[in-house]
């Protein structure tokens, strides 16, 4: 694999992994949808920087580079949200018990293996890994469709 595919995919995915971790803005799906698509984007931008005019659009590269991109920034995405929880900051356990209640109302009773992957007891290994693969698989779609995206809007033609 090339080396400026990797560091455009780190630095990509990784600054809009920790921006969708943070604690207001991740309560947004759309703004952290656009994220997603963003870290894809900047990662073919940082990728067809230094590049040279080419006759036809590298897709597959930028394809690649949002894969990558998103699967980094699905890693650093849990490992931020985890320590903003453990922090404290986080809103996901009082939206989970807010939803529990709701259903409890309605007569609805949660199994025990699910209360204990919504982390209302703190931060779980099943919370953390099911985060973890919900974050990449999401991530890496949506990188996926900004590195192409972005070599659509950005690539260079040769005259």
């Amino acid at each position: 694999m090339d080396n400026s595919k990797l560091t455009s995919a780190l630095i990509g995915g990784c600054t809009f992994g920790v921006a969708a971790a943070l604690p207001y803005l991740s309560t947004s799906g759309v703004a952290v949808c656009a994220l997603y698509i963003g870290g894809g984007v900047l990662s073919a931008y940082l990728f067809l920087k230094g590049r040279p005019p080419t006759p036809s659009a590298p897709y597959g590269d930028g394809a690649v580079v949002g894969l990558l991109a998103g699967l980094l920034g699905g890693v650093a995405a849990t490992i931020v949200g985890l320590v903003v929880e453990l922090a404290g900051l986080g809103q996901g356990a009082e939206a989970a018990r807010a939803a529990l209640e709701q259903m409890e109302q309605t007569g609805f009773e949660m199994p025990a293996w699910a209360l204990e992957a919504m982390g209302l007891h703190g931060v779980t290994p099943l919370m953390a890994a099911a985060r973890l693969v919900t974050a990449c698989v999401g991530y890496a779609i949506g990188g996926c469709i900004g590195g192409v995206v972005g070599v659509t809007i950005l690539h260079k033609k040769e005259a």
